[in-house]
């Protein structure tokens, strides 16, 4: 049962309906029921679904004959009439009967869309501060489940499905996909769109939701209205997602819908700034491969390109420095003046991070040299000292401190000043979300002092 409160709240709204209805954990979403032509010598009766298991995704499945002979291994053009129309859809056969789509657009002729219907797969629960009340056979029920915002001239409306407890218990326990939200996208203006302008705005979701909370998720399904309401669009894809699990891993805490607020409206314009083309973007997405994403070692390797792309972005491509004032400074240098500049501490907490602070003791490192000398003995060891392995817990503290810089570094590019979990420290409640370190004040941080030109020769196991 979802969760139980006052009925007289003044913001109470009746929930979204979604175009195709809250599916259960594991169960397939059909799309589409009928003749199927295009894979066998004439029409078959056949099925397009997303499948939400074992592996999400497009499939095809049609129900075969005695004369369909041997599978083609070409890709097939399925031919599916709906909405009134023949439509096409490239699709991969796996075998007489079944195959997979990657992607398939329903598209009317220069359509102009009024406002479209977004399905979310295993997003976590935000907590909207807008109460939702509907009714069934167990009576009237109530929850805050309403996010909305203004950003960059759109309107977002996202409402939680009302068993959202039920549903996830059982797809956390089984690793499964299932649609959790519905979105409403309109222009603040009520005015038209086109469907490009509302695909880029999907992708820069996309990757925003997931950069927040430290896994992919995924807007699936959308399907876009014209002014009278006539569906005039709509998008099938396998989604880029990660099953439902629980993982300690989310910088933003689901509880502060204004946090969330904070960063899209801050990340959007980020997106589609043409100074920085797809930086923010790239950013982003090494920053959610540095979360679970195979062996500790690789999302160290991973978090080290977002690092540098930051470094270059602001100091080089910001116009800062030049190329030789880069060049001639060492990676850990770049971090360290980087943080300093986002007042981001640069110590080694050694209660939080005690395998890496006893890897720093001996020389006095900091974290952005620490960080930077286990990154560059991971892909360079020179002698048997150097390697890592001989300090037990320091790739796990390394990593941790790692991430902990891109993701504010990121939130600081970005202009952001919300709140922020802690990202090196494991333990203690979800919620306890702590203002980023340049939020103080109105006055901007204080550029910190050019570091020096490195010397000749090698400095402790640092990259060039």
């Amino acid at each position: 049962m979802p969760e139980i409160g006052p009925m007289n709240q003044p913001e109470d709204r009746e929930p979204m309906r979604p175009v195709y209805p809250f599916n259960e954990p594991g169960s397939s979403i059909a799309l589409y029921e009928g003749p199927i032509v295009g894979v066998a010598p004439g029409p078959r009766v056949g099925r397009i679904e997303l499948s939400c298991r074992p592996n999400n995704g497009l499939r095809w499945h049609i129900r075969p004959e005695g004369s369909d002979g041997r599978v083609d291994p070409r890709p097939a053009s399925l031919m599916v009439q709906r909405r009134g129309g023949d439509w096409t859809v490239e699709a991969h056969r796996r075998n007489l009967s079944e195959g997979w789509i990657n992607m398939a657009r329903f598209s009317l002729p220069d359509a102009r869309l009024r406002r479209v219907i977004a399905h979310w797969m295993n997003l976590p629960k935000i907590s909207g501060p807008i109460g939702l009340t509907t009714s069934d056979a167990d009576g009237r029920r109530w929850w805050l489940g309403r996010w909305k915002t203004e950003v960059d001239g759109w309107i977002l409306t996202m409402d939680v499905r009302p068993d959202y407890a039920e549903a996830m218990a059982e797809a956390h326990t089984t690793h499964l996909y299932l649609i959790t939200h519905v979105m409403e996208i309109r222009r603040a203006d009520d005015g038209d769109f086109d469907v490009e302008s509302v695909e880029q705005l999907l992708d820069c979701l996309r990757v925003t939701f997931s950069f927040a909370f430290g896994r992919w998720v995924a807007p699936v399904l959308p399907v876009g209205y014209d002014a009278i309401g006539d569906v005039v669009w709509e998008m099938w894809t396998s989604p880029i997602c990660d099953p439902a699990k629980r993982i300690p891993s989310a910088w933003l805490f689901k509880g502060r819908p204004e946090d969330l607020t904070e960063l899209t409206r801050k990340a959007l314009p980020a997106f589609r700034d043409q100074r920085r083309p797809g930086f923010a973007r790239f950013q982003m997405c090494m920053a959610i491969q540095a979360v679970e994403s195979g062996f500790v070692e690789q999302r160290i390797l991973a978090a080290a390109p977002a690092l540098e792309h930051l470094a270059w972005a602001n100091l080089v491509s910001g116009q800062r420095w030049s190329r030789d004032d880069y060049s001639n400074r060492y990676a850990e240098d770049r971090l360290r003046f980087l943080l300093q500049e986002a007042r981001i501490p640069t110590d080694i907490d050694s209660v939080i991070l005690p395998a890496l602070a006893n890897f720093a003791r001996p020389e006095s490192l900091d974290g952005p040299t620490a960080t930077t000398r286990v990154r560059n003995r991971l892909i360079h060891p020179q002698t048997p000292e150097d390697q890592i392995y001989r300090h037990d817990g320091l790739v796990q503290d390394a990593w941790l401190l790692s991430r902990h810089y891109v993701t504010l570094l990121i939130l600081h590019s970005i202009g952001y000043r919300g709140s922020t979990v802690s990202l090196v420290q494991q333990t203690g409640w979800e919620g306890n979300a702590v203002p980023v370190p340049w939020a103080d004040g109105e006055a901007p941080c204080p550029e910190p002092r050019m570091p020096p030109i490195r010397r000749n020769g090698r400095r402790g196991n640092r990259p060039s």
